[in-house]
């Protein structure tokens, strides 16, 4: 993997792409970056089918974090496409079968990905039926539909199996407690140390899932989202959600 100095990571959903789940604009901006030296590397809810196909689809190339953090994409070094490294032991069956067995003691709505049809996926997300199947196929991680604060007794109930809940844009996310995008990114960066020292890492998120990721950087910034980050995280604030948004957070922060 090529050595860097400067390493972009980044959300995805109301991040870099846009409403339709496209990157438009910013596509060719990543080329830019490319040719410059700048990794852009996803770090997402998504799952590395997503990421991938995403990838693919704007002919694209590099490695990702996804699911929060459970797990890397990797480029295959001289082969194309990718090989997946885990970063827990967890399962996502044993993920469904803990929130399954919680049902009816917390008497609480917990559905989630597993639960439902493609056409359900697709109507919440407003994926396609591809999308939406890539969605579905998981590693380490569950989302949920929830409205509200997360309860209590809920997270108490994580915390003892050794999971939590992490609240993105739409979704409220069931992982292993010890994961996190940051987690994700500090792995990552282990490949891409040049001489022994850290690259600078700038960080662009929406959600409260990015806090983390956006707390580790040297730079970050902080898109306009369905669920705003707090005012009490440093960083800059960008005008736009989406592409637009994407590009004028990294030019008001001088990689553009």
């Amino acid at each position: 993997m090529t050595h860097c100095r400067t390493v972009i990571f980044t959300d995805l959903d109301h991040t870099l792409l846009d409403a339709n789940g496209g990157l438009a604009q910013a596509a060719p901006f990543i080329r830019h970056l490319s040719a410059r030296g700048i990794p852009v590397i996803p770090a997402t809810s998504k799952t590395a089918a997503e990421v991938m196909t995403l990838w693919r689809r704007w002919r694209l190339c590099g490695p990702a974090v996804v699911e929060n953090g459970a797990a890397l994409c990797l480029p295959r070094a001289g082969r194309g496409g990718w090989r997946i490294q885990r970063l827990t032991p967890w399962r996502y069956a044993s993920i469904r079968a803990l929130i399954r067995g919680l049902r009816s003691p917390l008497d609480l709505p917990l559905e989630g990905f597993g639960d439902w049809s493609l056409e359900t996926i697709c109507r919440l997300t407003g994926l396609s039926p591809i999308n939406a199947l890539a969605a579905r196929t998981r590693m380490a991680s569950e989302p949920l539909r929830w409205e509200g604060p997360v309860d209590q007794r809920l997270t108490e109930r994580l915390h003892e199996a050794g999971l939590t809940a992490l609240q993105g844009g739409r979704f409220l996310t069931v992982q292993p407690a010890n994961i996190d995008k940051a987690w994700g990114a500090a792995v990552l960066l282990n490949h891409l140390r040049s001489d022994g020292n850290w690259p600078r890492v700038i960080a662009l998120g929406d959600a409260p899932n990015d806090r983390r990721l956006l707390e580790m950087a040297d730079r970050a910034a902080c898109l306009p989202g369905p669920r705003p980050l707090p005012d009490e995280v440093s960083c800059l604030r960008a005008r736009n959600a989406g592409p637009a948004g994407w590009i004028e957070a990294l030019t008001r922060l001088g990689v553009a």
